[in-house]
């Protein structure tokens, strides 16, 4: 004979009566917290809109600048540029700003102001172009203004930085020339025997790395030899 057993409706009925009382005593708190998922959910959505609207509106200024790099004067573009980099900052077309500001003073004789834009789109030095465009950059200005041993650590981040061989080389090749210039024979020689181990066994500038090492090596002992007579003569003098 079949019984009627309601002891699982019974207790789902209340569950349910349980569940209502609940919903009741704590309605206000339920309210709220709807209220303040809406209020994260549409705060989330306006600041990601916003970004895509800035992002929109950089791209299309940046277009406006790369034709006024062309048609217009240097203090045009330079102000230009300032005013892109105050107005759309931490977009991902920023650090091309800079790099361009940077380039303009150059070409513009304006060494020493180009230096600090370069260095700012220095961020990530690795396999970045922009950023070792902006390291080039950086470096050249450091020369132009005189200053050796900033260009030099400049060029020596670039050679650390990087794994790209051809821009590697560049850098070396710079920093070697400089200190042969300053008149560091013997750092310049060690830099050209960096040169020599990361060249490929076929390449043609393997050769002309060798020569130049060498004659900067033999400058270096020239000076070294150099130095006591150079010593004598003064002392003889005294």
């Amino acid at each position: 004979m079949n019984q009627y057993d309601s002891s699982s409706e019974d207790r789902f009925v209340a569950g349910t009566f349980q569940l209502l009382a609940w919903g009741q005593r704590n309605a206000r708190a339920l309210v709220l917290t709807i209220m303040a998922a809406a209020i994260v959910i549409f705060a989330v959505r306006y600041y990601l809109d916003f970004k895509t609207k800035v992002r929109q509106a950089a791209a299309t200024e940046m277009v406006n600048l790369r034709f006024q790099l062309q048609a217009g004067t240097t203090d045009q573009v330079v102000e230009q540029l300032r005013g892109y980099l105050i107005q759309f900052n931490g977009t991902t077309y920023a650090q091309e700003a800079q790099v361009l500001l940077a380039h303009t003073l150059l070409q513009a004789a304006r060494a020493a102001e180009a230096i600090e834009p370069a260095r700012q789109a220095m961020d990530n030095l690795g396999d970045d172009i922009l950023s070792l465009r902006a390291a080039f950059l950086a470096a050249a200005a450091y020369e132009e203004v005189g200053d050796t041993t900033g260009a030099i650590g400049i060029y020596r981040q670039i050679e650390q930085a990087t794994d790209m061989r051809v821009q590697r080389a560049r850098a070396l090749e710079a920093m070697g020339l400089l200190m042969a210039a300053s008149g560091d024979a013997a750092g310049a020689a060690s830099v050209y025997d960096e040169l020599v181990k990361s060249a490929p066994e076929d390449s043609p500038a393997r050769p002309f790395y060798e020569m130049r090492a060498a004659e900067y090596r033999a400058r270096a002992s020239g000076a070294l030899a150099s130095q006591p007579a150079g010593e004598e003569v003064a002392e003889g003098g005294m």
